[in-house]
């Protein structure tokens, strides 16, 4: 009797040593483990609102800063510059969304008014309305992002180019 008795306590007790150790690991492998199973910089949007439909002409493209929020572990940051982009509004109220770096070396361009092309001023590249190269270095068009209205509401996929 006695020995069972022992038995049993040893048993009861390993078992609680044995939950109580597990209770003290777990946190400290999800610790470990935590920042390989999720991303901790991320934006908050995955489509970032630019403005109104009506804040675009048409046939003349329009530089907008992409603003969003960005998430840093606990933190939230509200209002951050992520970049920009080149906005064309068409007769037709379709978008074209376009980088506003080359191709080629990630000079940033510009739009000249007067030659109605895309201009960049490193190595003289031109595109046209439509981000086509026209001559230049650049091995293709610009970077065109994936856009769309919702609710008048330009918003644009935006992804950071190197």
């Amino acid at each position: 009797m006695e020995n069972n008795r022992r038995k049993f306590l040893k048993i009861v007790s390993h078992s609680l040593g044995g939950v109580l150790a597990a209770g003290i690991a777990a946190p400290l492998v999800g610790l470990g483990i935590h920042p390989w199973l999720k991303e901790t910089v991320y934006g908050t949007e995955d489509f970032i609102n630019l403005g109104k439909l009506e804040d675009f002409p048409i046939g003349i493209p329009k530089k907008m800063n992409v603003t969003s929020s960005k998430m840093d572990a606990w933190n939230v940051f509200e209002g951050l510059v992520m970049g920009s982009v080149w906005v064309l509004r068409k007769e037709d109220n379709s978008l074209s969304v376009f980088s506003v770096n080359c191709p080629h070396l990630g000079c940033g361009i510009n739009w000249g008014e007067e030659e109605k092309q895309f201009l960049c001023p490193c190595h003289e590249g031109i595109f046209d309305i439509n981000g086509k190269v026209v001559s230049g270095p650049a091995p293709r068009s610009l970077y065109s992002y994936e856009t769309k209205i919702e609710n008048d509401n330009v918003l644009v996929n935006y992804k950071k180019l190197i």
